[in-house]
């Protein structure tokens, strides 16, 4: 027994030394809007319309060089509905439906004056390969102005976010929304982007083999007797 517990302890020691420090990869292209021909980000796609634009912009950037700014303005513009928006979606077979995911990113709004508009973040998991039917497998829809957004850089998450079985891709969009309103402006700064696959802790790992190994010797007792 006590061979075995020394084992155990060198076994988790040796987990927490392979683990340690391994980070999940993020799978966004130009998390930052770094790369790109002027406003213009690369690997990205953008909506601008009559009423406002969708640029890389250097103006405002919570790090690095360039954020995505996506703004109206029905003061200087013809009032319109309208939807702005910077999304990315790379195609089928970049992720796995055995994965769980986490969404961060850096947002803040130009005004706190939210009249006529909205601003959201949304997360789709898609059949791209129509392996499993083809279409959305899954969806998140959240309004940044009800999670707190301002004008302030902040950091939103979306958490352990399971993909829904059959799905083989994403698209991630940020959007900033008007209704046809006269005298309203307002903008959305989206940087820093990640959607990365959740890796377990290394204490994780070390109770799942502790826990494996624990049962292996309760059998072998077991069939001993």
């Amino acid at each position: 027994m006590i061979c075995l517990r020394r084992f155990l302890v060198v076994l988790c020691g040796a987990t927490l030394l392979a683990f340690s420090g391994e980070a999940s990869a993020n799978i966004i292209l130009n998390p930052g809007y770094e790369n790109g021909a002027g406003a213009d980000a690369a690997d990205w796609a953008e909506l601008s319309g009559a009423a406002g634009s969708t640029v890389r912009d250097s103006a405002m950037p919570s790090s690095g060089s360039f954020a995505a700014h996506m703004s109206f303005d029905h003061i200087a513009n013809t009032p319109s509905a309208g939807a702005y928006f910077v999304e990315q979606n790379q195609g089928a077979n970049v992720i796995s439906d055995a994965d769980n995911f986490d969404l961060t990113f850096d947002a803040k709004t130009d005004s706190s004056d939210f009249t006529g508009m909205d601003t959201f973040y949304q997360l789709l998991w898609l059949d791209q390969d129509a392996s499993h039917g083809g279409g959305v497998k899954g969806e998140t829809l959240t309004s940044l102005i009800g999670a707190g957004i301002n004008t302030s850089y902040q950091t939103f998450s979306l958490l352990d976010v399971d993909v829904p079985d059959g799905a083989d891709s994403f698209l991630l969009r940020f959007q900033i929304s008007s209704g046809p309103v006269d005298g309203i402006a307002n903008g959305l700064w989206v940087d820093n982007v990640s959607l990365s696959t959740v890796v377990p802790e290394p204490a994780t790992w070390c109770l799942l083999a502790t826990g494996g190994l624990l049962a292996l010797v309760r059998r072998r007792r077991k069939s001993a007797t």
